[in-house]
C-alpha cells in the first residue's frame, strides 16, 4: 500500500514536466551552470587572488585549467560507455554530485599538485554533466521541433546564469575569508561553490528524469564518417583552444590594467548577463544555419573580443579612460553573448545533420575535440604570457587561433542525414 501512495506523486511530477519543455530546459540548464561555469569558468575569478597569495607563474595558473581540460577529455572519451551503462539522466546527476564535491575539496589545499589533481577530477566528472545534458537537451529539442532553437539556447544560457552566480559569490567569499582572518581567503570560495553545485544538482534531478529515453543505437552500419563534418570539428577545436585563454586570464589581465575588485565583479557579471540572454540572441540562427556558419560567426566575434584587451595591454594603456572602459566592456559583452552558443551551434549541427541514433557518438566526438583544444589553450597562453611579452601576447595568439577556427567552420556545408 505504501508503494502505491508514494509512486503517483513522483510520476505525476515527471508527467507534468514532460508537458513543460521550457521549464525542463531551465532545469537542465543548471547542469550547464554547474558543469561549465562553476567547474570551469569560475576559476578566472580565483586567478588574481591565488597568484597574489601563492606567487604562482601564469604557466602554473594556466596548468590548473589544463588539468581540468585533460579530465574533461578523459570523461568525454568514456562518455558513450557511461551513458550506455547508466543512461544520460543518471550520468548527468551523478556527475553533478561528484563535480560539486571535487570543487569543494579544492579549498583544502595550496599545493599545485593537489589542486591540479582535483581540477582533473572535476573535469572528468563535469564531462558527464555537460555532455550528458547535451544529449538530454537534444532529445528534448527533437520532441519539440518548433521550439528547438529556444530550448537549445536556454540550455546553453545556463552558463551565463552560472557566471552571474560565481561573480556574486566568489568576490564575496574572498572578502569574508579575509575578514575572518583565513590564511588563504580564496579557499572559502571553493567551499561555497561546492555547496552551490550540490544545490543545483538537486534542482536538475527531476527535469533530467522527465526527458524521454533515447532510441536504441546499436544498428548495423548506423554511422556517419567523421570526415563529413571534419571542418566544423576543426573549427570547434580552435574554439576550445582560443576561448579558454580569455576565460582563464581575463580577470588577471584587467587587474594588470588597473581595475579594482568592484570593477572586476561588474565586468564578470556583464559577461554572465549576456550569456543568460544568448538564447534570445541566437535562437533563430541555431534554427536557420544547417552547416558551420553559426560557429564561424561566433569564432570571429570571440576573436575580436580577445583582440580588444590584448591591444590595450600591448600599447600599455591604463584602463581608466572612458573610451577604454567602454571598449573592454564591449569585449566582455561579446564574449558572454557568444561563449555558450559556440557549443550550442555544434549541437544544432548534429541535430540538423545526423539521425538521433548517432547523437551520443557525435557529441562524444565533438566533446573530445573541444576538450583537446582546452588542454592546449590555458598552458600555451600562460607560457606565452610568461615568456613572450605578457598576457597581451597570449590574448593576441588566442585571437589568431579563433580567426582560423572561423575560417574552417565556414567551409563546413550541411549534408542530408542518412536514414536511421
Amino acid at each position: 500500500m505504501s508503494h502505491t501512495s508514494d509512486s503517483p506523486p513522483q510520476s505525476s511530477v515527471l508527467a507534468w514536466l514532460q508537458g513543460q519543455p521550457v521549464l525542463t530546459a531551465i532545469g537542465l540548464a543548471l547542469g550547464t551552470s554547474l558543469g561549465a561555469s562553476l567547474a570551469r569558468f569560475s576559476y578566472a575569478l580565483f586567478v588574481p587572488s591565488m597568484r597574489d597569495d601563492l606567487g604562482w607563474l601564469y604557466f602554473t595558473l594556466g596548468a590548473m585549467n589544463t588539468a581540468h581540460a585533460m579530465g574533461y577529455l578523459v570523461g568525454a572519451l568514456t562518455l558513450s560507455w557511461v551513458i550506455t551503462r547508466f543512461s544520460s539522466a543518471r550520468s548527468f546527476v551523478i556527475g553533478g554530485v561528484l563535480t560539486s564535491i571535487f570543487l569543494g575539496l579544492c579549498g583544502l589545499f595550496i599545493q599545485p599538485t593537489a589542486i591540479g589533481l582535483l581540477r582533473f577530477l572535476s573535469g572528468f566528472t563535469s564531462a558527464s554533466v555537460f555532455a550528458g545534458g547535451t544529449v538530454l537537451i537534444a532529445q528534448l529539442a527533437s520532441a519539440h521541433p518548433k521550439r528547438s532553437g529556444l530550448l537549445l539556447g536556454i540550455y546553453y544560457a545556463g552558463g551565463g546564469f552560472g557566471m552571474i552566480i560565481c561573480a556574486l559569490l566568489v568576490p564575496l567569499t574572498l572578502t569574508l575569508g579575509a575578514e575572518w582572518g583565513m590564511a588563504h581567503p580564496w579557499q572559502l570560495g571553493w567551499y561555497v561553490l561546492g555547496a552551490t553545485g550540490l544545490l543545483m544538482t538537486f534542482l536538475m534531478w527531476k527535469p533530467s528524469a522527465s526527458v524521454p529515453v533515447s532510441p536504441p543505437r546499436k544498428t548495423t552500419g548506423d554511422s556517419t564518417a567523421i570526415s563529413r563534418y571534419a571542418k566544423i570539428a576543426a573549427g570547434y577545436f580552435c574554439f576550445g583552444m582560443g576561448y579558454i585563454g580569455y576565460m582563464t586570464f581575463i580577470m588577471a589581465m584587467l587587474r594588470e590594467l588597473g581595475w579594482q575588485d568592484t570593477s572586476l565583479t561588474a565586468f564578470y557579471i556583464t559577461m554572465g548577463v549576456l550569456g543568460l540572454f544568448s538564447a534570445q540572441i541566437w535562437a533563430k540562427a541555431l534554427d536557420t544555419f544547417k552547416g558551420g556558419q553559426c560557429l564561424a560567426i561566433i569564432n570571429t566575434l570571440l576573436a575580436i573580443a580577445c583582440l580588444i584587451p590584448g591591444y590595450f595591454a600591448l600599447t600599455g594603456s591604463q584602463a581608466s579612460g572612458m573610451v577604454i572602459v567602454v571598449c573592454l566592456y564591449i569585449s566582455g559583452a561579446i564574449f558572454g553573448a557568444c561563449l555558450a552558443t559556440a557549443v550550442a551551434s555544434t549541437t544544432a549541427f548534429i541535430k540538423h545533420n545526423l539521425p538521433q541514433t548517432q547523437w551520443v557518438a557525435a557529441i562524444t566526438v565533438f566533446t573530445s575535440i573541444f576538450a583537446t583544444g582546452q588542454i592546449l589553450g590555458p598552458a600555451l597562453t600562460g607560457w606565452i604570457s610568461d615568456n613572450a611579452g605578457g598576457l597581451a601576447t597570449g590574448f593576441i595568439v588566442s585571437a589568431a587561433i579563433l580567426f582560423a577556427g572561423a575560417w574552417l567552420a565556414w567551409l563546413q556545408k550541411p549534408f542530408l542525414a542518412p536514414s536511421p
